[in-house]
């Protein structure tokens, strides 16, 4: 499994399915974050790390049009399962 400690700023990450975390007993979460991610998985191309903070955990930041106005979400990639580093075409 990937680190996401690992990844640095510029690096992007593609988002295949929910974390595994997600189904342990106990672990809770919101279902707004349950919605993103779904709407990650489904789209067709990569985010990219913008900030690594304080604990080192990478954030990437996503737009989404509903109704025709733009969203805008941020995510610390905390996870170390539902997803992988794109390596970038030469």
């Amino acid at each position: 499994m990937p680190n996401p400690k690992d990844l640095r700023v510029g690096d992007l990450v593609r988002f295949i399915s929910t974390p595994e975390e997600w189904s342990q007993p106990g672990y809770c979460i919101h279902a707004m974050s349950r919605r993103f991610m779904k709407k990650m998985i489904l789209r067709t191309w990569p985010a990219r790390v913008y900030e690594i903070d304080e604990w080192g955990y990478p954030w990437i930041r996503a737009i989404f049009y509903e109704r025709g106005k733009r969203h805008y979400h941020s995510w610390a990639v905390t996870e170390s399962t539902g997803w992988r580093k794109v390596l970038r075409r030469i």
